[in-house]
């Protein structure tokens, strides 16, 4: 195989150390800014949040990434002065059927390693990017020559592959391997390793259900370790289609082994990646960071049980990981719309680790990538800015994805991504200023028929719903409640709590619901208390019987209760009356797409003109960030004229921040 000549000057700068062991000096800066800032934030908190300083002190990536070579785009890149560089040191075919690498695969056979492969890679990209640094996606997948010693291939059955013993003992062989190889000959170059598994890399499964040998015995091991009198008996796919009330919401009566067939489906994954990611934080030193896909609650797919990503609670608690990533979801990508993260960011920081947002965009001239729709190059430049503010306002890491490549060709476009990353380095992360928290409930979940129309009621729906409304918003998880500071919540969104056992209904009352805030329901909260199904608990919550036409508000004793049977109900009109209804603060008068901290805001629209946006107090001074120019002075509002479409970026600053800069 013909290697690939690594230029002289590359080779020396390979050899060099990264500064402070992996951290590039104005990163170590940015983070000592950034825990200074947290003071000025402490004025307007008791406290920041849960994990937040944890999440500060890790690394924040901007980064380039493509399956493909991509040399001249790399090196573009590099100019921007975007140097992190992801790449696949893959050995599997894609969904398409293609190789997901344009380099021979690395594993080709047990302890038989084609390492020029993987060095051709790192010397083809450093030839273009000299100072490049990189995320290696390293793949757990079956290789094809494997799929018949192990009899499976984990890209299509991976918790099968999970099952099987000889299967995780070689795979874990391979990866620890490939970690020191890259360790002793790139270790100076690497900066993270992201373990990547499962369909599409994603640590997905696709079995929709199916039962195998592997499986079956260590489900009935599961069930027995818990005492479960049914673990012999597997539940087929059929009957995990069905469910008892209205073919939804199984009963924990008659129904018990279908919830608990989905606890065991979703643990296998979650099991796998804290395993693996266990044993590779050994080999790898730190401050080098590890990284999983993981965590899709907010997916566009409808399959939430048999995604199997549902354990990402416990997943995200991992001492072992460092951060996660998702891509935007795929659905409204358009403008106007606003797809946010398929993974809970709030769970991610309650836990001190940062999410990375994928930022997967087809432009509009890209013939083979159509998800995007976007239709203009005005599109491509008000939604990648879209995409890169919602990652800057949850303080997250994110990379540009030139999937297959064509995807960043326009000379405007990579301007707008330079532009971002100045941005981006000189911003100081701050709390969110959020007054309406979403609640995902995976618990609630494991009690539903997937294959329901109306499982979507307790997805993604409502999420992308309220990022139209000219209000920020938070996403945690059920979990995390406890540890939450809710006075700042005017609005809390359980609209896929269904699962109200006696101990949630008494925190629930304690701490949510109260203190004059609004609590919105979809379909039907508390219809379960783990034990008995009973459609009569509805109006408990809801303060309406169960299947009430319409949306239906209720004052109950010191709070709102908003209920609404049929989910399609809350459209960004009707959710932006709810919202105001209970006091959160609107930015703008129309629904358009915000994202605030205490010294950040980003408002996208669809449509131009000019826009009064207010904000919830005076501030010393609002400059627009790609204007590069002071908008407003000693103001609580300010008038700004949007391109259609159009995203802005602003700073904010207040008295203390200005009289600094001065």
């Amino acid at each position: 195989m013909h290697t690939p000549t690594l230029h002289k000057t590359a080779y020396n700068r390979a050899k060099t150390p990264m500064c402070g062991s992996l951290f590039h000096k104005k990163a170590l800066l940015t983070v000592g800014v950034a825990m200074t800032a947290i003071g000025s934030a402490l004025q307007v908190y008791a406290s920041v949040p849960v994990g937040f300083r944890e999440q500060c002190e890790k690394r924040l990536w901007v980064t380039y990434r493509s399956f493909n070579k991509e040399l001249e785009r790399t090196a573009q890149f590099a100019a921007m002065g975007i140097t992190n560089r992801c790449f696949f040191a893959a050995n599997t075919i894609n969904s398409y059927g293609n190789p997901y690498s344009e380099y021979p695969p690395i594993w080709k056979g047990f302890k038989d390693y084609n390492w020029e492969a993987f060095d051709a890679q790192i010397i083809d990209l450093l030839n273009a990017s000299p100072n490049a640094h990189f995320m290696v996606l390293i793949d757990l997948n079956t290789p094809y020559w494997a799929t018949h010693k192990f009899h499976l291939d984990s890209f299509t059955d991976v918790t099968h592959a999970i099952c099987d013993s000889k299967w995780r003992e070689r795979t874990k062989e391979w990866m620890l391997d490939f970690i020191a190889y890259a360790e002793k000959k790139w270790g100076n170059r690497i900066g993270a390793y992201l373990l990547s598994g499962g369909a599409t890399s994603e640590w997905y499964e696709r079995d929709r259900g199916r039962t195998s040998r592997n499986k079956d015995e260590a489900w009935v091991a599961w069930c027995k370790a818990r005492g479960f009198c049914f673990g012999e008996a597997v539940p087929s796919s059929p009957s995990l289609g069905r469910a008892a009330f209205e073919n939804l919401v199984y009963d924990p009566k008659t129904e018990a082994d279908k919830i608990a067939y989905w606890k065991f489906h979703n643990s296998l994954t979650a099991d796998i990646i804290l395993e693996f990611s266990a044993t590779a934080r050994k080999a790898i030193p730190r401050p080098k960071e590890v990284g999983v896909f993981f965590g899709y609650y907010l997916t566009n797919s409808p399959l939430q049980d048999s995604l199997a990503h549902l354990d990402y609670v416990r997943v995200f608690a991992s001492p072992d990981i460092d951060f996660f990533m998702a891509p935007a979801n795929y659905v409204e990508r358009e403008v106007g719309g606003c797809p946010g993260s398929q993974l809970v960011p709030g769970t991610a920081l309650r836990h001190g680790k940062r999410f990375l947002h994928e930022i997967d965009f087809g432009p509009h001239d890209q013939k083979r990538w159509g998800r995007g729709r976007w239709k203009t190059l005005a599109d491509d430049l008000a939604g990648n800015t879209r995409e890169a503010a919602f990652a800057m306002a949850n303080n997250a890491s994110y990379w540009w994805f030139d999937m297959w490549g064509e995807f960043y060709g326009n000379l405007e476009v990579r301007q707008r991504i330079a532009a971002l990353k100045k941005i981006q380095d000189g911003l100081v992360p701050a709390p969110s200023v959020a007054e309406i928290l979403i609640v995902c409930d995976p618990e609630s979940v494991y009690h539903v028929n997937e294959k329901s129309p109306l499982e979507r009621a307790f997805g993604h729906y409502l999420h992308l719903k309220l990022s139209q409304i000219s209000a920020p918003h938070d996403t945690y998880s059920f979990d995390d409640l406890p540890v939450l500071d809710m006075n700042r919540y005017k609005l809390v969104c359980l609209n896929s709590t269904l699962l109200i056992t006696p101990e949630r209904a008494k925190f629930l009352r304690e701490k949510v619901c109260g203190g004059g805030r609004t609590v919105l329901w979809c379909y039907a909260p508390g219809v379960t208390d783990g034990m008995t199904l009973d459609a009569g608990r509805v109006k408990e919550w809801a303060g309406v019987p169960f299947k009430t036409p319409g949306i239906c508000t209720t004052q109950m004793d010191g709070w709102c209760s908003v209920y609404a049977y049929d989910y399609k109900l809350f459209t960004p009109e009707t959710l932006t009356q709810i919202a105001a209804n209970a006091g959160v603060y609107l930015y703008l008068d129309k629904p358009s797409t915000v994202f605030a901290t205490e010294n950040f805001l980003a408002v996208h629209s669809k449509d131009g003109g000019e826009k009064a946006i207010r904000l919830p107090k005076r501030v010393a001074k609002v400059v627009d960030f790609l204007a590069g120019k002071t908008v407003a002075h000693d103001a609580d509002v300010f008038t700004v004229r949007f391109g259609t479409p159009d995203t802005r970026l602003f700073s904010i600053m207040s008295t203390t921040q200005s009289s600094a800069e001065e």
